[in-house]
């Protein structure tokens, strides 16, 4: 006598143990999915620096820096060692990402962001793009505009630009003389905005962010 598998009859099996079997299968499907989320977020997060989360700001932020002070805005621009907030007067002001103690405001994931190349792509990394902003490039925008110049010591110099060399600016001030500063004593750079950017400003208010 031949001997064979018989295929199962759904029909004398009981509804709850159906229901049972494919709750069972629903919940391994939901178990794989929620751990792959999660070593994708881990794998994110492990690898994810300051400057991906400046990068991915989309509400102000307020930050508390080496000198003590605060300074509230929103992200307008980022490079790997600076990051420029424009505040709701319209001033803009550089900070070096090195003299930020606390961030309140940043996003806690960027998986919304889109991936960059085949190495996180592979990995499930998720990063913003950052820009080429960097001291000069920053100061070098408006030259021979007026600037408030914040050192790492809490002095303030306010003065002209008149130079902005590899790794020191110079400042014309109110007496006439000429300040040179490291790049690297610099804490962060106040400048208003010229007029032009006002009329903009008011011609189309936005909360905490320029028109330009």
């Amino acid at each position: 006598m031949d001997s064979y598998d018989e295929a199962p009859n759904i029909e004398n099996v009981p509804e709850d143990l159906l229901a049972e079997a494919a709750a069972g299968l629903q919940s391994d499907t939901d178990a794989e999915v929620l751990a792959e989320a999660a070593e994708i977020l881990t794998a994110e997060r492990v690898t994810l620096g300051l400057v991906d989360r400046f990068a991915a700001a989309q509400r102000p932020v307020t930050m508390t820096l080496r000198s003590g002070c605060r300074v509230e805005g929103s992200v307008q621009d980022v490079g790997e060692r600076v990051v420029v907030l424009t505040g709701v007067d319209g001033a803009e002001q550089c900070i070096a990402i090195a003299s930020v103690v606390t961030v309140r405001g940043l996003p806690s994931s960027l998986s919304n962001e889109p991936i960059l190349n085949q190495t996180q792509r592979g990995q499930g990394v998720r990063r913003p793009a950052v820009g080429a902003l960097t001291w000069g490039s920053y100061l070098r925008a408006e030259p021979a505009s007026e600037a408030h110049v914040i050192l790492i010591d809490g002095t303030t110099i306010t003065g002209r630009l008149t130079l902005v060399g590899a790794d020191h600016v110079d400042l014309l001030v109110a007496d006439g003389a000429v300040t040179t500063c490291a790049l690297s004593s610099i804490s962060r750079v106040i400048r208003q905005p010229s007029r032009s950017q006002r009329d903009g400003m008011r011609r189309t208010p936005e909360s905490g962010r320029t028109s330009g």
